[in-house]
């Protein structure tokens, strides 16, 4: 089509991501726990998984999207439900850790 229509893509994954709900906790954590699941309390930075986020999921994204740079409009829409998690439930210990919302700054 002339003009090409606008892609849409939702991404999710950020670490530490629904710290509150745990119904659907993502794969990438600022901190593990011995038994791989995250650690939502820890405090710091969140920059180990913050890089692992990008080294390990964005990246991959991006490269795929270059493929397609010029050619189509592309959106790119960044956990659309796990935000207003993150903003409701900052009095739960595993939301509003330092961490955790790094995370979601980063």
């Amino acid at each position: 089509k002339s003009p090409p229509q606008l892609v849409v893509f939702i991404v999710y994954d950020l670490p530490n991501r629904d710290c509150h709900a745990k119904a659907s906790n993502g794969e990438i954590c600022c901190t593990y726990k011995e038994d791989g699941s995250c650690d939502y309390i820890k405090a710091g930075d969140c920059s180990a998984g913050l890089d692992e986020y990008s080294s390990e999921y964005i990246d991959k994204i991006a490269g795929v999207l270059r493929h397609f740079e010029g050619l189509v409009p592309v959106v790119l829409v960044i956990e659309p439900d796990s935000l207003p998690n993150l903003s409701t439930n900052q009095a739960d210990p595993r939301c509003g850790s330092s961490a955790t919302m790094a995370a979601y700054r980063g």
